[in-house]
């Protein structure tokens, strides 16, 4: 049996799904190519995975007895994968009893603990905690945004605000602002140009700063939220984001000092009710036709939705959207944008393929081509398919300016 080598738009769009079920990627994938087999021996099934023969023993093992296959008798043992339907029904039942079960048992589980308690007297020492992942971040920051009740610093970068918008922290922040609490958001320079990713926050008022990283700052008079980096292309509920949490005094205390430091020097920007800015807006201008109209092309959606939001944000309207190569040609077909942006690793076409074929059917089209790829073999084969423009990743924000 061959390895395998062709991975299908399906696999590629079931792998995350079976995460939330709790398999690993490993026995994900393996899954997925005894499905695709039908039946097989652990060494075919290994083979046509690429995964180790002993290590694909143990996951077929571990995957039969959560009822994901099942084996024959016979020798060699053939595995095989259960009905889809009959097994995800099956296993959605369990989980569905299992939370059943632990919230039945939730205060008797509380009562005796609280009596195993010791008497010891409790630490008023400061206390510091790091988090991983980005959804708990932003559970965190809405955590601290509901505790406030005089006001707070939110510092962040561009990007991070605009992925913001997609949590429940715009709605906290319309709660704190009917208590009266002031939140003074600072961000990069670019955002005072256009402000919808302030707006969609519930905000009206905030200050462009030169920001001390490309992290995020949160913090009240009693606890602080500190992130050295957000990257710009990462999904959005990315793993490899962290912060340090802590309701340290002295730390608290420093860190306010330097967002009142900051807020004292940034440019302060009004939005009123039509969207208009006023104030000061340090940023130069950069002459973007309002009419100019965009269409984004990238497999990951958390990409097309922030790179979309940042042309917003420039002044270009983004008239379409796509997920892969095909739809992007097809929309370019039907909306004939200014420019598209268009990545270059895609399923159902991908970057060179849907530029060759924009390409035949409008010749002075403006494609603008994204990708991670900085090698010699890719940039070559794009200029000779007459590429427009090529933007890497992760985004700069100046380079995607410098091509707009």
């Amino acid at each position: 049996m061959e390895n395998q080598e062709l991975i299908l738009p399906e696999e590629e769009e079931v792998m995350p799904l079976l995460a939330d079920y709790g398999l690993t990627e490993e026995e994900a994938r393996v899954y997925v190519g005894v499905l695709r087999i039908g039946t097989g021996k652990v060494s075919e099934i290994s083979h046509f995975t690429n995964t180790d023969r002993v290590k694909g023993y143990k996951i077929l093992e571990n995957l039969r007895s959560e009822g994901y296959v099942t084996s024959t008798l016979s020798s060699p043992i053939l595995f095989s994968a259960n009905d889809p339907k009959t097994t995800f029904d099956t296993i959605l039942t369990k989980k569905k009893s299992g939370i059943q079960r632990l919230e039945k048992n939730q205060a008797r589980l509380i009562e005796n603990l609280e009596k195993l308690k010791g008497h010891s007297v409790v630490s008023n020492l400061p206390k510091l905690s790091v988090i991983s992942g980005r959804d708990n971040i932003y559970n965190e920051i809405k955590k601290i945004i509901d505790e406030t009740k005089d006001e707070m610093y939110l510092v962040t970068s561009t990007s991070d605000l605009i992925r913001m918008y997609y949590t429940d922290i715009p709605a906290a922040i319309k709660k704190a602002l009917k208590r009266k609490v002031e939140i003074k958001l600072m961000t990069e320079f670019e955002v005072s140009d256009k402000t919808d990713c302030v707006k969609n926050l519930g905000l009206n008022y905030f200050k462009v700063a030169k920001l001390p990283s490309q992290g995020r700052i949160v913090c009240n008079s009693s606890q602080i939220i500190m992130s050295g980096y957000t990257s710009k292309t990462s999904r959005i509920h990315a793993s490899d984001d962290s912060a340090l949490v802590t309701n340290s005094d002295e730390i608290t205390s420093n860190m306010q000092s330097l967002c009142k430091f900051m807020w004292k020097m940034g440019g302060e920007v009004k939005i009123d009710k039509k969207g208009t800015v006023e104030g000061e807006s340090p940023r130069i201008k950069t002459g973007v036709q309002k009419n100019a109209t965009a269409l984004v092309v990238d497999d990951d959606p958390d990409t097309v939705e922030m790179f979309s939001d940042y042309l917003e944000n420039k002044g270009v309207n983004v008239i379409g959207k796509a997920k892969d190569g095909k739809e992007g040609f097809e929309l370019y077909k039907k909306l004939k944008p200014d420019v598209i942006f268009l990545d270059v690793i895609m399923p159902n076409y991908d970057g060179f393929y849907t530029l060759k074929k924009i390409r035949e059917i409008d010749a002075d089209a403006k494609i603008i081509m994204v990708t991670a790829d900085f090698s010699p073999t890719t940039k070559k084969k794009l200029k000779e398919l007459k590429a427009t423009d090529i933007i890497y990743k992760p985004y700069d924000g100046r380079a995607i300016d410098r091509v707009i």
